[in-house]
């Protein structure tokens, strides 16, 4: 039989054991920071991805892969991912990339997309861990998509961009917490949307895809 007060230091021995070894495993796990997209975008495509339509799914899987781009771009040592600033950079350099039928399909699944950013952004295993902070509201996406949409089409126009002109097309876009979509196709469908580049043949496809929605297509 053992002796008083060895069991107990047998038990303290195994927990600091079990400890050791949990540190041990949670080091092996931690990913390289150039792995972070790759990471984040597996799990979008495991959780979500796989269950909207192909269209959808490509259109939300690439924003966040420019979303990423963003972040990343911040560096390591930037632990906060502020959603908000992020987001209207990133919005800001896809521009007139895409047709304004992307930023329609986009705001759809918007909020299911941060709710899997705000769950799984913090437990990626880094050295440090992201905090994911000022996350939005639908109508705060709904008004930055209509203020690019705004940036857009005085872009595309070849109009130098003022502030008074930007706030005044931007009201036309946006009313009651909501993108007017009828008003945004009334003046980009005019213009056209020529695809530039040389773009694969997935891309093509996407790019082509949207093209083909119409305004009924984005009321959500």
């Amino acid at each position: 039989m053992s002796r008083p007060g060895n069991y107990g230091k047998s038990s303290r021995l195994k927990q600091l054991r079990q400890l050791k070894r949990r540190k041990q495993q949670q080091a092996g796990n931690v990913i390289d920071w150039d792995q972070v997209t790759d990471f984040l975008l597996g799990r979008y495509h495991l959780v979500q991805g796989s269950k909207l339509p192909p269209v959808v799914d490509a259109t939300v899987q690439r924003f966040f892969s420019e979303w990423l781009t963003t972040a990343v771009a911040q560096g390591e040592q930037q632990a906060q991912w502020d959603v908000a600033a992020i987001t209207a950079t990133t919005l800001k350099r896809i521009g007139n990339q895409v047709p304004w039928q992307f930023y329609g399909l986009l705001l759809g699944p918007i909020m299911r997309w941060q709710k899997l950013l705000l769950r799984e952004g913090p437990v990626v295993p880094l050295a440090t861990p992201r905090q994911i902070v000022k996350p939005l509201t639908a109508t705060a996406y709904a008004a930055l998509v209509a203020d690019q949409l705004a940036v857009n089409l005085l872009t595309v126009m070849a109009t130098p961009i003022t502030a008074e002109q930007r706030e005044r097309l931007t009201q036309s876009f946006f009313r009651d917490g909501q993108v007017q979509w009828s008003a945004v196709d009334a003046l980009f469908s005019p213009l056209g949307f020529q695809i530039t580049g040389e773009p694969d043949d997935a891309t093509r496809e996407w790019l082509n895809d949207l093209l083909a929605l119409k305004v009924g297509d984005f009321h959500h």
